[in-house]
């Protein structure tokens, strides 16, 4: 709070449109690692359009991994419907929250891994995050409907053969923010995107 107040302060002070630019991208990542939404609008305060374009993916997935962390499903939900991420981003984070969902919420949780599996099947067929991205549909399926995991995972046959690369092993997202003024690099392993786990279940 007390580097947050101060950011504000210097902000006060800034005399060029560049030093502005450097404190909101401060403000919107600082307060995205404390999965605080306001880091959004600090994001859309930068003026210069290739940085906002930039930092804003790397602030929406920020902001999707501590909701995942904290088990915020409000926050995932706002994240997984609006945020900037890219098709692997947003089948791990709405898988995530159909794995919070209680027994008595199973539509719903279907529903949603179903979205996850549209937004899978947008990856290119011979992208290897393709078939790491169906693994994490079927890994879902498996607690909530069985024979939709093993129908996913006839997909998952076709799309490890199709994408150079693929592994089943060491599934990762990773998110990364370079500009003028900052470079970033968040990487965290993802058991769900590994073949193991599924076969092992």
């Amino acid at each position: 709070e007390d580097v947050e107040k101060s950011l504000l302060d210097r902000l006060d002070r800034a005399k060029t449109s560049a030093e502005r630019d450097s404190i909101y991208l401060q403000l919107a990542t600082r307060t995205a690692q404390k999965g605080d939404l306001r880091a959004r609008d600090y994001t859309e305060k930068i003026d210069e359009m290739e940085m906002r374009n930039k930092v804003r993916p790397y602030v929406d997935m920020t902001l999707a991994m501590r909701a995942v962390e904290k088990k915020d499903a409000e926050m995932a939900r706002i994240i997984a419907g609006k945020g900037e991420l890219t098709h692997i981003q947003r089948v791990w984070l709405l898988t995530q929250i159909a794995k919070t969902l209680p027994p008595a919420e199973r539509e719903k949780a279907l529903e949603i891994i179903a979205d996850a599996s549209v937004e899978a099947r947008r990856i290119g067929g011979t992208d290897p995050d393709r078939p790491s991205a169906l693994v994490a549909v079927a890994n879902a399926f498996l607690t909530a409907d069985r024979a939709r995991a093993w129908e996913t995972m006839l997909e998952v046959a076709k799309a490890s053969n199709s994408a150079e690369g693929f592994t089943g092993e060491d599934g990762r997202i990773m998110v990364r923010l370079q500009t003028k003024f900052m470079t970033s690099l968040q990487t965290s392993s993802v058991d769900e995107f590994n073949l193991n786990g599924v076969f092992r279940a």
